[in-house]
């Protein structure tokens, strides 16, 4: 139970099965039955023999309630990953990217001398340990072509 004095709330939930727009005890409550598109966040699991993959839900439409299907999903084999730290080089990451491969960032401050640029469709870009990424000149540190199925996520712009 939150209770607020003197503030106002508004909340909204998406995706819930009763749909609603009303007053709540003077709060703004909104409620949309389904979500109309969902791109949940990739993730990394260690499958049974000791390797690991990037799982990437699938996009989903028009969903109600919480995930329950889990094979609904994508697998990249870690073969498919460059796996980058801090220490490495803004045009190393870029190469790694243009050959194919998708990109997991370790925690760290990125000090970026130019763009990471992602021009291949469904490239996925996950930081794990919220990755920092910083600009030396003033040059966006993530810069997306006109590509289809991109995903970034887990990082600290």
């Amino acid at each position: 139970v939150t209770v607020v004095v003197g503030a106002v709330v508004s909340t909204q939930s998406t995706g819930v099965p009763a749909t609603h727009c009303s007053n709540n005890n003077g709060n703004p409550y909104t409620t949309v039955h389904a979500t109309p598109v969902i791109a949940e966040k990739p993730y990394v699991v260690i499958n049974s023999d000791n390797t690991f993959s990037i799982y990437v839900p699938n996009v989903e439409y028009n969903k109600v309630g919480p995930t329950t299907n889990y094979n609904n999903r994508r697998v990249i084999d870690f073969s498919n990953v460059f796996v980058a730290n801090d220490s490495v080089s803004v045009d190393v990451i870029n190469s790694k990217l243009s050959q194919g491969l998708h990109l997991l960032l370790t925690p760290g401050h990125y000090q970026l001398s130019d763009s990471i640029v992602i021009d291949r469709d469904n490239t996925i870009v996950l930081g794990i340990g919220f990755p920092t990424l910083a600009s030396t000149n003033g040059a966006p540190v993530i810069r997306v072509g006109s590509v289809d199925g991109v995903r970034v996520a887990g990082i600290l712009i």
